[in-house]
């Protein structure tokens, strides 16, 4: 269902009220997808690739070092620290092989990978996340910090360049 004008607008305004707000909640609070929410950030905010990209984008944050995995359900919100662990494909699933982020992720189901850039809790953050078809955040994963509480710059140029690559290949 694509969100009414109302809907729209509603959501524009808790974006500007709260421009840290979670994606999730707002799109619960306003009965759409947090894919809905997601196409209402700004460019300088999110962008998106399609999820054919899945793979290669799991692969290369394999090489980015300490990550935070992230899966919001709503009634759960459940962060796993941690390098992620090399995977493989099989049966529509990217098998993750690895301690402590260990797992079957349905790659078969992934529609849209966004690169989010914005504030979230008065902090800027960095996250890659994996939409499925029906609008739904399928997971995330945040660039972590350093011990100043400050985004590692490593994390953030190959963060950018991985964007900016998938978005040139498209």
């Amino acid at each position: 269902m694509t969100p009414t004008n109302t809907q729209i607008d509603a959501i524009r305004a808790a974006l500007h009220a709260n421009p840290g707000a979670v994606l999730e909640d707002l799109a619960k609070a306003h009965g759409v997808t947090t894919r809905d929410v997601l196409a209402l950030l700004p460019e300088t905010e999110a962008v998106s690739v399609d999820g054919d990209r899945f793979e290669q984008a799991m692969r290369e944050m394999t090489t980015w070092g300490e990550l935070t995995l992230v899966v919001n359900t709503g009634d759960v919100i459940l962060e796993v620290r941690g390098p992620l662990p090399e995977g493989s494909l099989g049966q529509g699933y990217y098998n993750l092989h690895g301690k402590p982020i260990d797992g079957h992720l349905k790659a078969s189901n992934c529609d849209l990978i966004a690169f989010v850039s914005r504030k979230l809790f008065s902090s800027d953050t960095h996250s890659v996340q994996f939409y499925n078809r029906l609008g739904d955040c399928m997971f995330k994963v945040y660039l972590r910090r350093d011990a100043q509480r400050q985004l590692i710059p490593e994390q953030v140029e190959r963060f950018r360049a991985l964007r900016d690559g998938l978005i040139a290949d498209h």
